[in-house]
């Protein structure tokens, strides 16, 4: 594999030596991957579920395995004790049961920090809350900071151009619980990237680098009541995205209560924009029992744009596991106004529904299937150019299943199957996934995957075969995985074919507890051209 070096490639390389001498610190920790599954998609927030989520820290890189190979897909801006609230790094397509890796310490002690009700539920999803005590006394407040900062370079190079592509991202992550054991807590997460050799994007406008995702305090005025100011995610109204300004909570014994009044990021750059007032409330309440829990949530809220209607809707979510075994997810989302030809009106229309089930049969068993229904979001002042000749929503349509089984230790199989449509497509899309995993191989010690995926949409027939071979070295201190994938795509509506071999390898070294880093080369070859990727990450942890 065949690449260029430049000078930016040659600076990370000279900073990441400099970074590794300034926080080199003693001790090590074994790492192996840990899967979990996306539960909930909805506007730019991604949870994802796993057994547990010890090891898992919040600012944490999540990977998804695409088409046999694992790619940084998600970053943790929240965690629980079971689930994790996160942002895509990624323009995947990710869909509800989609697996997720994450590489967790298999070593790690865990600290056990006694804080409040409401501090524990920061990051944790509507459907874990309710098992978080009920508890109201007043605990002994114990300060607890962490934090994350990354640096990662991407670079794709071509064969048949000299526009080759390096670009570098820098983040910073910091969660302070109960600062200096006070009732003041904070949260931050910042991202800043451009490409080499287009600075003039950002000095145009340095919210074309700079993303803001969380900058905001809490205040808790006692074990039930808190506020939070500055740009936050709430996880129990995640639909509606960050917002900018205060969000006060009120809970008591199973029913919680909540205000918001601030603005929406700017829809373009992600930057503050005042113009975009957004306001509304939320009520729920939670439920125990011997069997599991449930947890269901009533949120509405009004949208503007330079104080006239935007959005006017109400969004409904239940959860439980009070059937064993049976995890019940379901959302509903209703607009509530619509401006047709000028004129306004308060109308009830059904924006999304999405509806999942996953019932475990047994310990070797398990089950899901989902059905989601979406129609296109309309924001009359915002896109108005474009509303005023909608006619009619365009609305999607999905069914996905999936059985997991294993027959024997060490043996997984898998098949995954779902259909999208929509209104004026020629045909749907269709794809079928099935793979086989075996975690010990015999005299090496290693996990070997295999695995088919097809697909049909309403441009192309494609089908991908994959295998996966992974393995840890000094103890465990170094990962790899080696990948080959096999890609054939026929496009339906002219005669061209595509044919590629993809090769790739993933090194990633724990050099002590909170110092981390990742290389992954990538070589793609196609009858006419090569293609090559270089993803490395250095990720320090304080």
């Amino acid at each position: 594999m065949m690449i260029r070096q430049h000078s930016n490639t040659g600076f990370l390389i000279l900073i990441s030596i400099l970074y590794l001498g300034v926080f080199q610190t003693n001790g090590q920790e074994n790492y192996k991957p840990v899967e979990g599954e996306i539960s909930y998609i909805t506007g730019q927030s991604i949870y994802v579920k796993f057994v547990n989520t010890q090891g898992i820290e919040n600012g944490d890189t999540l990977f998804i395995q695409k088409e046999n190979e694992l790619k940084p897909a998600l970053l943790v801006k929240h965690h629980s004790s079971i689930s994790c609230l996160c942002n895509a790094i990624e323009s995947f397509n990710f869909k509800v049961g989609d697996k997720i890796l994450a590489k967790v310490s298999q070593n790690k002690k865990q600290e056990i920090v006694t804080i409040s009700r409401e501090q524990t539920k920061i990051g944790q999803d509507v459907s874990t809350q309710v098992l978080t005590s009920a508890e109201t006394k007043e605990p002994e407040l114990k300060g607890k900071v962490s934090g994350r900062l990354s640096l990662s370079s991407y670079s794709n190079f071509s064969s048949l151009s000299d526009k080759n592509v390096h670009r570098f991202r820098y983040t910073l992550s910091f969660l302070g619980q109960n600062i200096s054991g006070s009732k003041l807590s904070a949260e931050t997460y910042i991202s800043f990237s451009h490409k080499k050799n287009e600075w003039e994007v950002v000095q145009e406008s340095l919210n074309n680098a700079l993303k803001v995702y969380s900058l905001a305090l809490r205040y808790d005025f006692n074990a039930s009541t808190s506020v939070w100011a500055g740009r936050k995610i709430n996880p129990k109204i995640a639909n509606i995205g960050a917002v900018d300004g205060l969000q006060f909570q009120k809970s008591w014994k199973d029913f919680y209560v909540g205000a918001v009044v601030g603005t929406r990021p700017d829809y373009m750059d992600y930057g503050f924009n005042s113009d975009l007032l957004e306001y509304g409330g939320y009520i729920g309440h939670n439920s125990k029992s011997k069997n599991g829990f449930a947890q269901s949530s009533l949120a509405f809220f009004e949208q503007q744009n330079n104080g006239n209607t935007d959005r006017r809707f109400m969004y409904f979510q239940h959860t439980n596991t009070l059937v064993k075994n049976v995890t019940l997810f379901s959302s509903c989302e209703l607009d509530l106004y619509q401006l047709e030809n000028g004129e306004e009106k308060n109308t009830l229309s059904l924006t999304g529904l999405y509806f999942s089930l996953r019932y475990r049969a047994s310990r070797r068993l398990s089950l899901f299937g989902s059905y989601d229904n979406r129609k296109n979001v309309i924001y009359y002042e915002t896109f108005r150019n474009l509303t005023d000749e909608i006619l009619q929503r365009a609305s999607r349509q999905g069914f996905r299943a999936r059985i997991t089984y294993r027959p024997i230790n060490y043996l997984n199989l898998g098949i995954n199957t779902g259909t999208r449509f929509r209104d004026g497509d020629p045909r749907r899309t269709n794809t079928l996934r099935g793979y086989a995993t075996y975690t010990r191989l015999p005299g090496i010690n290693a996990s070997l995957s295999l695995s088919y995926n097809l697909m049909q949409t309403s441009y192309l027939d494609g089908q991908i075969y994959g295998a996966r071979l992974s393995k840890d070295f000094l103890k465990d201190k170094l990962y790899t995985t080696l990948n080959y994938r096999w890609v054939k795509f026929d496009y339906i509506n002219t005669v061209s074919q595509l044919t590629q071999h993809i090769s790739e390898i993933d090194l990633a070294y724990r050099l002590n507890k909170k110092l981390y880093m990742s290389v992954n080369l990538e070589a793609t070859f196609q009858k006419e051209n090569r293609y090559n990727r270089i993803y490395f990450n250095l990720r320090r942890k304080f």
